[in-house]
């Protein structure tokens, strides 16, 4: 049994996930540009899946996400993540990273998007550059 209090291990989660995913063709090396390019391309590939693959995919992109986010802006696991075998957590209100005293909920831009789609939400590159950097006080 899954202990609800206890989060899962992001990093651990989003190396696995990185590793999985370079088989499979994506790029997904921890840095801006793999932020930039290959989340959009797994989120449009992914987009019409069925459920379980979804809410799994959403669970390992929010890790990657995040992951990413911490080593690039030095930003810091301050929430629970729940990885996608554990039945007790919602990643959407619970799994936040700081950056310069602003939270970031990785999930969230996965949720909506796998939700309300691309015309909806937009690229992931676009949401990081648009709204992001700036909320964070961060340059590359």
């Amino acid at each position: 049994m899954t202990d609800s209090n206890k989060g899962d291990n992001p990093t651990l989660f989003a190396t696995e996930f990185a590793k999985e995913y370079k088989e499979l063709g994506y790029n997904l090396d921890f840095t801006i540009d793999s932020l930039e390019t290959e989340i959009d391309k797994i989120l449009e590939r992914n987009y019409k899946t069925n459920d379980e693959i979804r809410w799994k995919l959403e669970s390992l992109l929010t890790a990657y996400i995040g992951e990413c986010i911490c080593k690039i802006f030095r930003g810091v696991w301050t929430g629970k993540f729940y990885g996608p075998k554990n039945p007790n957590g919602v990643n959407y209100y619970l799994c936040e990273i700081t950056i310069n005293n602003q939270r970031f909920y990785p999930s969230r831009f996965v949720e909506y998007y796998f939700s309300n789609g691309k015309e909806s939400e937009g690229t992931f590159k676009n949401y990081l550059f648009k709204k992001k950097l700036n909320e964070w006080n961060v340059k590359l």
